[in-house]
């Protein structure tokens, strides 16, 4: 197929139906992402899947909406409102979870439009404004999306004076008029003591015409017509305008037609422009309503205007949307078993056994975040962005069943069950996931919150939800590939568990793959990945107002965006040779996975590895030493979480990014086998040097023999390069200082040996390294050497 032609075609149609200058604008943009995005037969959501979140040109927060097979409706979250109606295949899939490239990241379809609306919030309370609003005003929110009853419904509200705010549902579908497929848009709207307008579709140069049915307008194009027909039993009214118009449509792109950079384009809008508004007079009870929209070749004859018009509107229920009530009729959940031909052997070393769920065929279970329900499901998010609950997940790994709870979500990397409820963390907003007709899968998809900017590039993750003890919710944003201009990329947000506000909590995050709270404070922690401004990936401890080094978008200052100051050092840099792309994070709570509790682990994407990490504060702030601890894993490491059973958990996945794991995507269990290694458990800076605690009693010979610890400094430059080389005492690059052993005592135990250092510094990564050292009962160390972040000398 020649996809330029198709393209051609495809812009040439949408011009001669809808003729207008805004339109076009629209679409010849449009038809420039298309060619840029081009991508050979790409992936889309199967034809059953209600609704698909993904960011599109003229929207990052579109809710895709197939109401047949080749008529699709595209929503924007923000703006609410319809931004698209087209014909043909559906939406394709376009970024790193579908296609296994950082570009196109842009979803995009290849049919024909056959109409959209301006880019201006189409809502007005008491009067209808003269000036357009092309930003949501905060007095407005999208509530969330439902799936109940086979229709898919769009919530949202108006808030007014003194605390009141009117509710709106709309839900869009497909009806046969004759053999012409119209798109329905039924409205439930609560009780509101004022008018309400409604700008239902607008047109360029033409105007719209009433005919003898009120109920019914028509604006003729080059091509054909466009007509709208109100039903419902409240009394409502068209009030078209025409007036001039110039203003801009900014859509959403990749750089230069490509990645990995967002950027906008603007188009203006200029001309006569005619608006088809509808007036809601107030209302003391819930009113239901449904605007059809068709357009046709020719124009619509009386007897269909009015037997389409005379159609029965069910009344408004908006507490059936999202009320707790059993449906019998509703299908069940998705269950899948897990392929037996998928199984593989048992990995890990003799201390830890890391075992391999052979996972089912007809899941992609790339995985970004894992939480435990109270019932001991697994609760499990995948990149791709489905939800599935891991039923008999702690039982033997071929036995575990895969129940489908979600779907159609904008690549969730992060989930959080608060209360037995599951909420996850898309890249366009926090949601929480609830079933509410009882038959095993969400139907109700509320927005908590979705404050932030938000581009719809590749690498515009959002990341957590960690939760405070005040149910707080914290989201971390990548800051990789942002602009300033759009709000909080680089960020910690806090968003409140009472009313759902977002502040900003700290700033500087590059890639914050990682989360975890810790210690008896429960302070929070992120990792962070390598990169510019990143000298190597390190472990971040979270500070209120604190800034951690990558440029960080408004509310943060332009000036430090272009020109980043000093940052907080870590609690613990990883070195590359160990970590080159820290992700997951776990604590260990109890003895049952060895001598460890207390402890982190933290996962490497790349190497796809596990480490452990021992924190203590020094002065009053977290530093702390890093060594490996399992590897094996047949996926890329990138979730981790310790399950009721006292075993880690480990969700990998593997697309776009390199990484040493042989599989796609994983789902593993470590269990600690009961023999405990021979390993320094524990380190404590003191003001001459380490006090190493082993697990075991150490040999006195080679534990007290100075020649048999080798320890050197180094830390990283901080640029706008990409990573850094080790830079040693004197600036040497590639080059770390030896740092001279002067003794090394050993407690009478004989698992504490003090090492005394002479010519070590602060703010530098200590290196230890110790061969030959030797437990009591003759056994070599697990890992020989560990990497301590000394931020502080005792005082």
């Amino acid at each position: 197929m020649n996809i330029g032609r198709a393209l051609n075609t495809a812009a040439h149609v949408c011009f001669r139906l809808w003729c207008t200058l805004v339109a076009y604008a629209l679409l010849a943009q449009f038809r420039q992402s298309h060619l840029a995005a081009a991508v050979a037969n790409p992936e889309r959501d199967p034809i059953d899947q209600p609704f698909r979140r993904a960011p599109m040109a003229e929207s990052s927060r579109s809710i895709v909406i197939p109401l047949a097979t080749n008529l699709h409706l595209a929503f924007d979250a923000h703006l609410l409102r319809t931004h698209t109606v087209w014909t043909g295949a559906g939406l394709n899939l376009l970024g790193p979870p579908y296609t296994g490239q950082k570009s196109p990241f842009l979803c995009n379809f290849n049919g024909q439009t056959l109409w959209g609306n301006p880019p201006v919030f189409p809502w007005r309370i008491g009067r209808r404004a003269q000036k357009d609003q092309f930003q949501r005003p905060e007095s407005a929110r999208f509530k969330g999306t439902s799936t109940k009853g086979g229709a898919v419904t769009l919530m949202y509200e108006l808030a007014m004076q003194e605390g009141k705010a009117v509710r709106i549902f709309e839900a869009p579908r497909r009806e046969m008029i004759g053999n012409m497929a119209a798109v329905v848009r039924r409205f439930q709207i609560g009780p509101c003591d004022q008018d309400l307008f409604y700008l239902a579709n607008a047109a360029m140069n033409q105007a719209w015409l009433l005919g003898d049915l009120k109920s019914a307008m028509t604006v003729q194009l080059n091509a054909g017509y466009l007509t709208l027909i109100l039903r419902g039993n409240g009394p409502l009214e068209w009030q078209p305008s025409q007036q001039e118009v110039d203003y801009p449509v900014l859509l959403q792109a990749e750089k230069d037609g490509k990645g990995p950079d967002s950027a906008v384009k603007t188009n203006r809008v200029v001309g006569m422009e005619s608006r088809a508004w509808l007036r809601i007079p107030p209302h003391t009870k819930e009113l239901a309503f449904e605007v059809v929209t068709l357009a046709s070749p020719e124009r619509i004859a009386s007897i269909t205007l009015n037997r389409t018009a005379g159609a029965t509107v069910a009344p408004a229920n908006l507490s059936s949307v999202t009320s707790a009530e059993k449906d019998s009729e509703a299908p069940g959940a998705k269950v899948f078993a897990g392929d037996a031909a998928a199984a593989r052997r048992e990995s890990g070393d003799e201390f830890y056994r890391i075992e391999h769920f052979p996972l089912p065929r007809e899941i992609d279970l790339l995985v970004g975040g894992m939480d435990w329900l109270g019932n001991g499901d697994l609760a499990v998010c995948t990149w791709p962005g489905e939800v599935y609950l891991v039923q008999n997940a702690q039982g033997p790994v071929e036995r575990a069943a895969y129940r489908r709870f979600g779907r159609g979500l904008n690549e969730p990397l992060g989930l959080k069950v608060v209360n037995d409820r599951i909420y996850v963390a898309q890249k366009c907003e926090l949601t929480r996931l609830t079933d509410t007709d009882g038959n095993g899968e969400a139907d109700l998809y509320e927005t908590i919150n979705a404050d932030w900017g938000f581009t719809g590039n590749y690498h515009s993750f959002t990341f957590g939800p960690a939760v405070d003890r005040n149910n707080d919710f914290y989201l971390f944003l990548a800051g990789q590939h942002g602009r300033w201009d759009v709000p909080y990329v680089g960020w910690c947000v806090r968003i409140a568990a009472n009313d759902h506000k977002l502040e900003g909590f700290c700033s500087g995050l590059r890639a914050p793959n990682g989360w975890a709270s810790f210690g008896p404070d429960q302070d929070f922690f992120v990792t962070d990945n390598q990169g510019e401004w990143i000298g190597a990936c390190k472990l971040n401890y979270l500070q209120r107002g604190k800034f951690y080094g990558f440029p960080a978008s408004y509310p943060a200052p332009e000036a430090d965006y272009l020109h980043p100051k000093n940052f907080q050092p870590p609690a613990l840099w990883f070195p590359r040779r160990l970590a080159p792309s820290a992700s997951g994070i776990a604590v260990i709570t109890d003895d049952r996975l060895g001598p460890f509790q207390g402890q982190m682990l933290v996962g490497d994407f790349q190497n796809s590895i596990v480490m452990r990490v021992a924190m203590e504060k020094v002065n009053g702030e977290w530093q702390g030493a890093v060594w490996p601890f399992a590897k094996g894993f047949a996926g890329a490491v990138n979730r981790l979480s310790m399950g009721p059973d006292g075993k880690l958990y480990v969700g990998g996945c593997k697309r776009a990014w390199s990484t040493a794991a042989p599989m796609e995507y994983s789902l593993e269990r470590v269990g600690f086998t009961g023999w405990r290694p021979f390993e320094v458990k524990e380190v404590h800076a003191k003001r001459d040097g380490f006090e190493l605690i082993f697990t075991e009693p150490v040999d006195a010979a080679t534990g007290t023999n100075t020649e048999h610890y080798a320890v050197s400094q180094f830390t990283y430059e901080y640029s706008g390069s990409y990573g850094s080389p080790e830079i040693d005492h004197d600036g040497g690059k590639n080059s770390a200082t030896p740092i001279e052993v002067a003794q090394a005592a050993l407690s009478t135990e004989r698992k504490r040996v003090s090492l005394s250092l002479k010519g070590w510094r602060a703010g530098y990564v200590t290196a230890v390294r110790m061969v030959g050292v030797m437990s009591a009962a003759g056994r070599g160390l697990w890992h020989d050497t560990f990497y301590y972040t000394l931020n502080h000398v005792p005082e």
